[in-house]
């Protein structure tokens, strides 16, 4: 039996696919990449976050089952909207992520033990969310909020590096909300595995607190770098969308960051064309954006979804202004992250290999830069190297892992 798996949307998803592609394999089924013609079965794990991520669901939906006998899906347009992917196909077959499992007659693990082919793995600490912006499904899609036990963390992530990983990168729905707290959650990490490399993934800007900072700037393990999602640089925007925060303390978070240290990667997502952003309250957004010392920024455009407040608000924005705001925002970001690509030039950092071949292999370092380096190297590897120039590294030592 042939299967393969198509995933869209966050880290989470990807997490739960993996939970699905050990399940069939230790039911002896053999995977093949998404696309293989002549499958068992194929399985598409969707994301509602956006319509384009729905109208990309439907487009491998109607690709699966022209070369699948058995096409399943999953995910989160399975929670919100199944009524939509039955309208498809009737041969669609429509699970929850709670229910695939049942569906597939198959006991999906509680712990996975690898990551597919990726040099890196996820690790879902958290799911759900109970913030309920006003722009977002989410909550709908996935609950409020729960959290795994440290045990089973730690667990997964010991068999992760006994496996061969070197990094894991820890994510959820809202990470910030994990019960307990996230620093506490890390110190624990940090003690009780030896796993070389720990990132973590989008966190929310409230909930990011002092010894949090403290382990991503201090502890050597610990990958430099954090994504702090935005969504807009103008208070009244923010408060539109129900955000908890305002722009005076994201300036002072981003200012505390960078005050100790001008080495670690900075992130953030941006969300525009939000009901209400006129052209000046995005010059404003835009003159915020640019003052703040981030390193990149992930631009989207708003979209509404079936259910959101937001959906129903007044002013709506046009699509061709979003498109060009989100060319213009893009262009900031790419700016941005050419000036400290540029500033890394001579620093050393430790490369974790992801892609080899042709004498030749690349990778991701400490602090989210993609390097080049000329010979061999092994995906899964770290290796010491002094950064060169734009994208290129030379190597500093001997590689472990």
């Amino acid at each position: 039996m042939i299967f393969s798996i198509a995933t869209l949307g966050c880290k989470v998803n990807q997490y739960e696919s993996q939970r699905i592609r050990e399940a069939l394999t230790a039911a002896g089924y053999e995977e093949v990449p998404f696309g293989h013609a002549g499958v068992d079965l194929c399985v598409i794990n969707t994301c509602t976050v956006t319509h384009r991520s729905d109208a990309e669901g439907r487009r491998l939906m109607r690709r699966a089952l022209r070369i699948a006998a058995r096409v399943v899906v999953t995910g989160c347009q399975a929670v919100v909207a199944p009524e939509s992917i039955q309208a498809v196909s009737p041969r669609l077959e429509v699970a929850t992520p709670q229910a695939v499992g049942a569906l597939l007659a198959l006991e999906l693990p509680g712990y996975i033990s690898g990551f597919g082919a990726h040099a890196r793995a996820f690790v879902k600490v958290q799911q759900g969310c109970d913030q309920n912006c006003a722009y977002c499904i989410v909550p709908r899609a996935r609950g409020g909020p729960s959290s795994r036990t440290e045990e089973e963390i730690v667990h997964e992530i010991n068999t992760l590096h006994d496996n061969g990983f070197q990094e894991v990168v820890l994510t959820g729905i809202n990470m910030g909300l994990y019960r307990g707290g996230l620093a506490p959650l890390l110190g624990r990490i940090l003690e009780a595995t030896s796993i070389p490399r720990i990132r973590l993934s989008s966190i929310e800007p409230w909930t990011v607190g002092d010894e949090l900072l403290r382990l991503v700037l201090e502890e050597p393990r610990v990958c430099q770098h954090l994504h702090l999602p935005l969504q807009s640089g103008t208070d009244a925007i923010l408060e539109a969308m129900g955000r908890p925060y305002d722009t005076h303390y994201f300036r002072d978070l981003v200012g505390r960051i960078r005050s100790r240290s001008r080495d670690v990667a900075l992130g953030s997502d941006v969300m525009v064309g939000f009901p209400g952003e006129d052209s000046e309250t995005f010059s404003r957004s835009r003159q915020f954006l640019h003052e703040l010392d981030l390193t990149y920024l992930h631009v989207f455009p708003y979209s509404p979804r079936p259910g959101t407040r937001a959906e129903k608000m007044p002013a709506q924005v046009d699509e061709a202004q979003k498109k060009a705001r989100v060319k213009e925002l893009r262009g900031l970001s790419a700016a941005k992250f050419a000036a400290f690509a540029a500033s890394q030039t001579g620093r050393a950092q430790e490369l974790l290999v992801t892609h080899a071949g042709d004498g030749a292999c690349a990778g991701i370092t400490s602090n989210y830069l993609r390097l080049r380096l000329a010979g061999a190297g092994r995906p899964g590897q770290i290796v010491p190297v002094r950064i060169t120039g734009n994208q290129t590294a030379v190597r500093q030592g001997v590689p472990h892992g």
